[in-house]
């Protein structure tokens, strides 16, 4: 009877070892979670205009998990926690997270960071993405002139280009600005220059007027940064001033010597106009006149060269030192044939 007790006990004692030996071994088995397949989406995360975009934030963690946290932060801010919801009735699974961003979002580099831990440990991963902020743009004080143009003559096209971003509008530096023109007649928009703008978004080219159309200006934008815009149209006339006749006729009138009389050494002040026969009127024509002076008794004498202006006319002094005529003289040109004005008598006291 004793021997059966003792060999009782003894195999009591062998199972209670085996059981403490086997909860040990389950012990040193358990494992940290696991978190794998970050992903988000969209990424990057791109927001055009005021209205948010959402962005769908997901992991999946394993090894039964007893808390999972996830943010997300900009590379120099603070981090903003994710509402996760969780896998059905099961710590293991796909976690996701929803964040709308908007305009207060910094553009850049951002991290998606989680944190999955239980009695075993804690484990940690993460996922880069970035943010965009594109704003838009526009061109504005846009024209070409001047208006209408001469044939051959040059026109400058010129605006600046503006950017509506976190701090209101603004000048957009440093950006290459197109400039399109479109013939009268024409469908077809055809770039024929571009410029960079300076510090302050302006931007100007200047180009040969030799066709009557429309000009504009387009910017790209900015894959990322900014979109792109384009300015009003601006139509220029370029028009071919028309040539005298070979060998028209020309005149100079309302010719004046002044005042009358004049002091001896004072300046007299002679002015008119030359005009020539062009296409059936008379039209002011520039070119070079001489002036020239006769004494009482005398013989006309040069006196000075005087040019007149795009209309015509011209003014120019001379010294009084005698009473007499003054006339201008036109010696005409391979194109117009020579004129003389009348004389004003002036005398001189």
């Amino acid at each position: 009877m004793l021997k059966r007790l003792s060999a009782v006990i003894l195999a009591a004692a062998v199972a209670s070892v085996g059981l403490a030996t086997g909860g040990a071994a389950n012990a040193s088995t358990a494992e940290k979670p696991t978190v794998s397949d970050l992903t988000i989406n969209p990424s990057p995360v791109v927001v055009t205009s005021r209205d948010k975009v959402t962005a769908t934030f997901s992991f999946v963690v394993g090894k039964e998990a007893d808390k999972v946290e996830a943010t997300i932060a900009p590379r120099h801010g603070d981090a903003k926690s994710l509402t996760l919801t969780a896998p059905t009735g099961t710590p293991d699974g796909k976690y996701t997270g929803t964040f709308s961003f908007g305009r207060g979002e910094p553009a850049g580099e951002w991290k998606l960071s989680v944190k999955a831990s239980n009695e075993t440990g804690t484990t940690e991963a993460s996922k880069d993405f970035r943010v965009f902020q594109v704003w838009s743009t526009d061109i504005v004080r846009f024209g070409a002139g001047p208006e209408p143009a001469k044939f051959g003559s040059t026109l400058t096209v010129s605006g600046r280009l503006v950017i509506f971003g976190a701090k209101g509008p603004d000048g957009l530096k440093n950006q290459r600005v197109k400039i399109l023109f479109k013939e009268r007649g024409s469908f077809r928009w055809k770039t024929v220059a571009w410029d960079r703008t300076n510090w302050r978004g302006d931007f100007a080219v200047h180009v040969k007027a030799l066709k009557s159309g429309w000009w504009k200006a387009e910017y790209d934008g900015v894959r990322g940064f900014t979109h792109g815009s384009s300015s009003d149209s601006d139509q220029v006339t370029v028009f071919r001033p028309r040539p005298p006749k070979p060998d028209a006729a020309s005149r100079v009138v309302d010719f004046n010597a002044s005042p009358e009389p004049v002091k001896k050494g004072k300046k007299l002040s002679l002015v008119g106009e030359l005009q020539t026969w062009d296409h059936g009127r008379w039209d002011g024509y520039e070119g070079k006149v001489s002036v020239w002076f006769k004494a009482k008794f005398g013989k006309w004498t040069y006196v000075k060269t005087a040019w007149t202006d795009g209309s015509g006319e011209f003014s120019t002094t001379a010294t009084a030192k005698k009473s007499g005529d003054w006339r201008v003289v036109f010696a005409g040109d391979k194109d117009t044939k020579p004129s003389t004005s009348k004389s004003d008598w002036v005398p001189v006291k």
